[in-house]
């Protein structure tokens, strides 16, 4: 390898103190095979940055939640088949979702791990590289409440919503809670949750499943179809389909709720671990 004079001198004696034989035939390799690093190094803390940078606009209810799939343990349930396979089936579906184009459903009565699990699944995922949200749903209806009164809480649901419509994964939880008790749900005359989050979710859900306009306008472009759903949404219910629809609408959640047994977790039969936690 030859150094060209760009200007001034480069004594080659610095690449020798350095640890660097310039005479070394493989040195070209082994410089393209260094770029190369620092390329893929560069773009995983690009990666890295940006799921960060996601992550942080997430909506808690009551403070941040963390949990792995480490931290499921199946043998302290009273029913630990089930939890073990629900724990299985939690992991297929993330592996699945690193590369897929598919909604996930976990339901059940409250306290039955359904958003530990998912949390489990969304940490799986931003390791892969995965963009993701949390957005609590009750949480979200007292934002969409509050952006009347406070310029501020409407510029948060500005922001929010934006994230909730482009991240690669979005996780709803507790989908259905500001929709009322069942009874109420399912009662005559109910015409569903306050229509301004009705019309807010049918835009997530809307752009999640057939993609920002600018994806969809870019994908006509160069003739290309794109896979639905084009976001991946998981969600964590108390309530049924039937009432959700009720809820929100069947458009709504016929692009947020899968139909596929595949990729619906049931938590039935599995005990409340707040009680039992004394929580």
């Amino acid at each position: 390898m030859t150094f060209k004079r760009v200007g001034f001198d480069i004594d080659p004696k610095l690449f020798e103190r350095a640890g660097v034989n310039i005479h070394d035939p493989k040195l070209k390799e082994l410089k393209e095979q260094r770029d190369k690093q620092m390329h893929n190094k560069f773009n995983r803390d690009l990666e890295q940055k940006r799921s960060s940078t996601v992550w942080s606009k997430s909506l808690w209810a009551s403070g941040e939640i963390k949990f792995t799939l480490n931290e499921w343990k199946p043998e302290e349930r009273s029913n630990p088949v089930k939890a073990k396979n629900l724990g299985n089936k939690a992991f297929k579906l993330a592996k699945e979702m690193v590369n897929g184009h598919l909604n996930v459903i976990m339901s059940g009565d409250a306290g039955v791990g359904k958003t530990s699990l998912a949390l489990a699944m969304v940490n799986m995922l931003r390791e892969a590289g995965k963009t993701a949200l949390f957005v609590s749903t009750i949480a979200l209806s007292e934002l969409v409440s509050e952006q009347y009164e406070y310029s501020d809480r409407k510029m948060r649901l500005k922001e929010l919503t934006r994230a909730m419509k482009t991240c690669d994964v979005l996780l709803l939880d507790d989908l259905g809670a500001d929709g009322g008790s069942t009874e109420k749900v399912m009662g005559y005359g109910y015409t569903g949750t306050r229509k301004d989050l009705q019309a807010l979710l049918f835009d997530v859900a809307n752009n999640r499943y057939e993609g920002t306009e600018k994806e969809r306008k870019a994908a006509d472009k160069n003739h290309i179809k794109l896979i639905k759903p084009v976001h991946q949404t998981i969600i964590t219910t108390n309530n049924l389909t039937d009432e959700l629809i009720r809820i929100y609408g069947e458009r709504t959640v016929s692009r947020l709720v899968t139909r596929d047994p595949n990729h619906r977790l049931a938590f039935n039969d599995m005990e409340d671990m707040r009680i039992k936690e004394g929580i």
